[in-house]
């Protein structure tokens, strides 16, 4: 009876055909693991990304005839058009490497070897991956607690995403229990023996995050989707094993996990270079994220006239518009001290967002749009009491004048509601 599962000596050829593919296409996608963990070498700035910067839009353009020009590089967004070229092109060399490695290795055997240390890169890119994101919940950095902004704004007008985020943000013990799981299950990946569990951990809490990332229209669709490919590859060789163990209810042999490490000297080296990453990787996301809490948390100093405010009188190009609907009612002041903004409440609900940089020694202030640094308005404010505030100056061709007066900011519900053992009724608001 077989005590011990190994991998085949003879591979089929479709086998091998798929594994090349997809050897090549993982490569490709996680370069360049593990340089991307060193701060300054994200990929966004770093100089392995730049040749894909031209690469991409010459594709888009010459190729594949988009209409418009790619002119969005990655950001906030892992969704844009950039993205999913890149993806595709991916693809497409991924194909061509494979054709080319059939071609020149086609009487290989087996890729044992091989697959053996694409799992490990796999396993640790994940790993280091979900400790990013796991710790950035346990400190509460990804999902603050609602803004000011987002408490005024109408339930209606926010977005699928913004609601996702208020969602995630208004509770702290469901980001520590939705980040403990991703934590756990990247460190169990960080080890043979617990590597499998690990994927199952995994595909239990990237499954939702996908579900979240479609269903709510956040656009990290393609990134959360690679991550939970990755896993179920991860997790494949197992994938007879755990059909035997819970479909089929029958007994399954052990994996064989011994590395590929025949000398001592070799084995000691791996678990010194292992202990490194893993330190390294707890460092830098412990404290990236106890930085980000300091400046950015929920306890993080607020921004000069912070608060919401009233407006009392307004004035566009020095007339009185009492009912017209460009009229300011209202004034919201929110963020953090070093990253402010500014949303304007309009006399018909509509809302106007603002990158917002006062300074108290002018008492002059700067709007912008976001993404938009060319275009920026000059304001002057004067406080003439605590409760007080006017603002005047030129935005876009006009000039406005509004005398605002702040109201009390600890009355909505949802930051007063607090947790209740005891519901004699269900309180749904």
């Amino acid at each position: 009876m077989q005590t011990t599962f190994t991998e085949p000596l003879n591979w089929s050829l479709e086998r091998k055909i798929i594994f090349r593919f997809f050897c090549a296409y993982f490569v490709l996608y996680t370069f360049p693991f593990p340089l991307d963990i060193i701060p300054g070498t994200d990929n966004v700035s770093g100089y392995y990304t730049n040749v894909w910067h031209l690469i991409v839009p010459w594709i888009g353009r010459n190729l594949l005839n988009l209409p418009y020009e790619i002119t969005v590089f990655p950001n906030g967004s892992g969704d844009t058009t950039y993205d999913y070229v890149y993806v595709l092109c991916l693809f497409v060399l991924s194909i061509i490497f494979t054709l080319i490695w059939t071609i020149l290795d086609r009487n290989r055997l087996n890729y044992n070897a091989t697959l053996y240390w694409l799992l490990v890169l796999l396993r640790y890119y994940l790993a280091f991956t979900m400790f990013s994101y796991g710790f950035a919940k346990l400190f509460k950095t990804q999902f603050p607690f609602p803004n000011l902004g987002r408490l005024m704004q109408p339930y209606g007008q926010s977005s699928p995403m913004g609601l996702a985020w208020t969602f995630m943000g208004y509770s702290t013990g469901y980001n520590w229990f939705t980040g403990l799981g991703e934590v756990v299950g990247g460190a169990l990946l960080l080890f043979r023996t617990t590597a499998m569990l690990g994927c199952l951990v995994l595909i239990g809490v990237i499954g939702n995050i996908v579900a979240m990332n479609f269903f709510y229209d956040i656009p990290v669709k393609l990134f959360s989707s690679h991550l939970l490919i990755i896993t179920l590859f991860v997790l494949a060789p197992d994938a007879s094993r755990l059909f035997d163990l819970f479909v089929l209810n029958r007994p399954t042999p052990a994996r064989n996990l011994e590395p590929f490490f025949p000398q001592q000297k070799a084995r000691i080296g791996r678990i010194v270079i292992k202990a490194v990453l893993i330190l390294f990787a707890l460092y830098f996301n412990i404290n990236n994220s106890l930085e980000t809490v300091k400046n950015y948390g929920d306890t993080a100093p607020k921004p000069p006239l912070y608060g919401v405010y009233q407006v009392e009188r307004f004035m566009l190009n020095g007339d009185s518009l009492a009912a017209d609907t460009t009229r300011w009612r209202q004034v919201i002041v929110a963020g953090y001290k070093g990253a402010s903004n500014l949303t304007i409440r309009l006399a018909n609900d509509s809302l106007r967002r603002y990158q917002f940089e006062p300074d108290s020694a002018t008492s002059k202030a700067v709007l912008y749009v976001r993404f938009d640094m060319a275009h920026k308005h000059h304001l002057t404010y004067l406080r003439p009491d605590t409760n007080s505030l006017v603002l005047h100056g030129r935005i876009k061709q006009d000039s406005v004048y509004a005398r605002l007066r702040k109201q009390p900011t600890d009355k909505f519900l949802l930051v007063n509601r607090g947790f209740h053992w005891i519901n004699e009724y269900p309180f749904n608001r």
